[in-house]
């Protein structure tokens, strides 16, 4: 082998090495800057910004899940409100939920937003998969208690098309009726 050729062949050794590891660099930082941004906007603080949901988070304050409970936790609003069945799935979801709320929000008629016909529809816009990442150990709780047992079975045994939130229907907006009054 030539000098000429050994030469060509240890710049392209290092041209694909720097490449890598640029690559490498720049993809961490991309995934780095997507995590960021999708927690960023993810809780009350971002979800709220716009008046049309000063309802929805005063209600949300008020409730076991906003924090009022004796320890304090919260559950961001895409706890609830995202799929957490997937990845793709979570982001294609939060996109086009934030996508469309940016334009109702902006674009859109407010006034004739009627919230409590949209809390009929709950279980359109709160993910079971939600739910249950947080209340992984649902079956096992309820186990001891008769009466919360025998009020899941039928979801346990996966022989109800039933969401959660179509039997808890004040979870995560206390009295939300109440707030959307005012």
């Amino acid at each position: 082998m030539s000098c000429n050729t050994e030469k060509k062949t240890n710049k392209s050794i290092w041209f694909i090495l720097a490449t890598l590891v640029i690559g490498g660099l720049l993809g961490m930082l991309v995934s780095f800057g997507v995590a960021v941004g999708v927690h960023e906007t993810s809780g009350e603080k971002f979800c709220t910004v716009c008046h049309t949901m000063q309802p929805m988070a005063d209600a949300y304050r008020a409730d076991v899940h906003g924090g009022n409970n004796s320890k304090g936790i919260k559950a961001d609003c895409v706890a609830c409100h995202l799929p957490h069945d997937g990845l793709a799935k979570y982001l294609f979801a939060k996109a086009q939920t934030g996508l469309h709320d940016f334009r109702v929000q902006n674009f859109g008629d407010l006034d004739s937003i009627d919230w409590e016909a949209k809390r009929k529809h709950a279980k359109n816009f709160v993910y079971d998969s939600g739910c249950m990442s947080c209340h992984v150990n649902l079956r096992e709780a309820t186990t001891s208690d008769p009466k919360a047992f025998i009020a899941h079975k039928e979801y346990f045994e996966k022989r109800t098309d039933k969401k959660c939130v179509e039997c808890h229907k004040n979870v995560g907006h206390h009295v939300l009726g109440d707030y959307i009054k005012k």
